[in-house]
């Protein structure tokens, strides 16, 4: 009985974070280049920053997805992260690094970058 009680705990309180949703969160500016660091060789890596906006009530976690195309629209990388680790992100403007988000691929001519997961992290 005792872990049924705490089961039925555990579910209230991750949904209690549920007010959040994907519509809260909004990505209002997006930079990002492949810079080649060396000089004797070529070693290009992703340099590039982002600010999203959460506009929720409170705190929370968000999960973020960028998408590389080529000169015709065609995907040719993507990635997923999380720009806050497991802390979340408070309300308001938010600024990150996306260094190294993806890997040099040279047909890449720009990039799509969005939320795709909340999650309330405790």
């Amino acid at each position: 009985m005792k872990y049924v009680v705490a089961l039925a705990l555990i579910t209230v309180t991750n949904f209690a974070g549920a007010a959040c949703s994907l519509s809260d969160i909004k990505i209002s500016s997006m930079n990002a280049k492949f810079i080649n660091k060396c000089s004797s060789s070529e070693c290009f890596y992703m340099h590039g920053v982002a600010v999203l906006e959460n506009s929720c009530a409170e705190p929370i976690g968000v999960q973020v997805q960028i998408i590389a195309y080529d000169k015709s629209g065609s995907p040719v990388a993507t990635s997923e992260a999380w720009p806050a680790s497991t802390r979340n992100i408070p309300p308001g403007r938010y600024t990150f690094s996306l260094d190294h988000y993806l890997d040099y691929e040279p047909s890449i001519t720009h990039f799509d970058l969005k939320p795709i997961e909340v999650n309330q992290w405790r």
